[in-house]
């Protein structure tokens, strides 16, 4: 019912919208609001958009280069319009606008005057939809902000590592997309952003944070793919290239921990499985999950509570593993 009410919405919204067509004239290519067709030749727009820029009036400031990235998009001004339109819309907090007139700005000839700072604009937006800014619903401003700006995010941070390879503003979109990766449970994809940003910028002052998120990544990956052992196995792996990297680093600390809780999630999910079977009537089938656990995590605070199961169970000094490796002494 709640996805009919807002389907339903949806469908009444866009009708209204086609009452309005009458208000909209087709040119240059494209369809134009009626207030939004040039009155006065265009460096008059273009100095009204530029004092209301000025003076902090960003609606007024949008309207006017609006006017003339639609009416005079042939003009060499029209790039310059471009830029102030991107800047008014993210003032307005019109994040997709905003994002659209900098792509553009960008993708005209030559090299823009403002091309770092349209690209800063661009990461700056990326990072509002990520922090959960909305889009408007099939990107026209007339509809509600009711979309996510998901999608979008990931685009703008894959057009900067693209375009600014070696910047520093690449690193902080490559860490960013990490970021926001991991949130969306994306976790081979969120590692591979954070390695990416390792083998690219290996003295950038993210780098060890990369290192840290990725042990955070894998530890909460470990807990959504139990059965997968290669996890533990990546996060070693990761924690030793970090201590190579940066010897003595503090947040080392972090990192080796994060290895120990994996460790602790595999080990309880063998504990579970013993502890499973002893309930069920069957000590010996625990007792083969109890002395693995020690065996494979053998540090751990569960391997102590295998301990103590086996010791409850008699020592289990009369059973033997499956494996023919282990016997129900072999621990004490």
């Amino acid at each position: 019912m709640k996805i009919f009410k807002c389907l339903l919405s949806a469908f009444l919204t866009l009708g209204g919208i086609a009452n309005l067509e009458a208000g909209y004239v087709f040119k240059n290519g494209r369809f134009i609001h009626t207030q939004e067709i040039a009155t006065q030749p265009m460096h008059v727009h273009y100095n009204l958009g530029v004092q209301a820029y000025n003076q902090e009036n960003w609606h007024e400031a949008a309207k006017q280069f609006h006017i003339v990235t639609s009416n005079f998009s042939s003009s060499s001004w029209a790039q310059e319009a471009l830029f102030f339109l991107g800047v008014a819309n993210f003032q307005l907090e019109e994040f997709e606008l905003a994002n659209r007139a900098f792509t553009e700005y960008l993708s005209a000839h030559g090299c823009p005057e403002h091309f770092e700072t349209a690209i800063e604009y661009k990461f700056a937006i990326a990072e509002k939809f990520r922090e959960g800014a909305r889009r408007h619903l099939l990107g026209t401003k007339q509809l509600p902000k009711w979309a996510s700006g998901e999608s979008l995010a990931l685009q703008i941070y894959d057009e900067i590592i693209v375009a600014v390879p070696s910047l520093d503003i690449a690193a902080q979109a490559l860490y960013s997309k990490g970021l926001y990766l991991w949130e969306l449970k994306e976790f081979r994809e969120s590692v591979e952003s954070f390695q990416l940003l390792i083998r690219r910028f290996p003295k950038h002052e993210l780098v060890p944070e990369s290192y840290v998120a990725i042990s955070q990544v894998y530890l909460d990956q470990s807990s959504a793919e139990l059965q997968n052992p290669d996890i533990l196995a990546f996060a070693e792996v990761n924690k030793r290239k970090f201590e190579k990297d940066f010897p003595g680093e503090e947040r080392l600390l972090e990192v080796e921990a994060n290895v120990v809780k994996i460790k602790e999630i595999y080990a309880r999910g063998l504990f579970e499985t013993g502890s499973f079977y002893e309930r069920k009537g069957y000590p010996k089938a625990a007792a083969i999950y109890y002395q693995n656990t020690i065996a494979k995590f053998p540090g751990t605070q569960i391997a102590e509570r295998c301990r103590k199961r086996l010791f409850a169970l008699g020592a289990c000094s009369d059973v033997k593993l499956a494996t023919g490796k282990l016997n129900g002494t072999a621990e004490f």
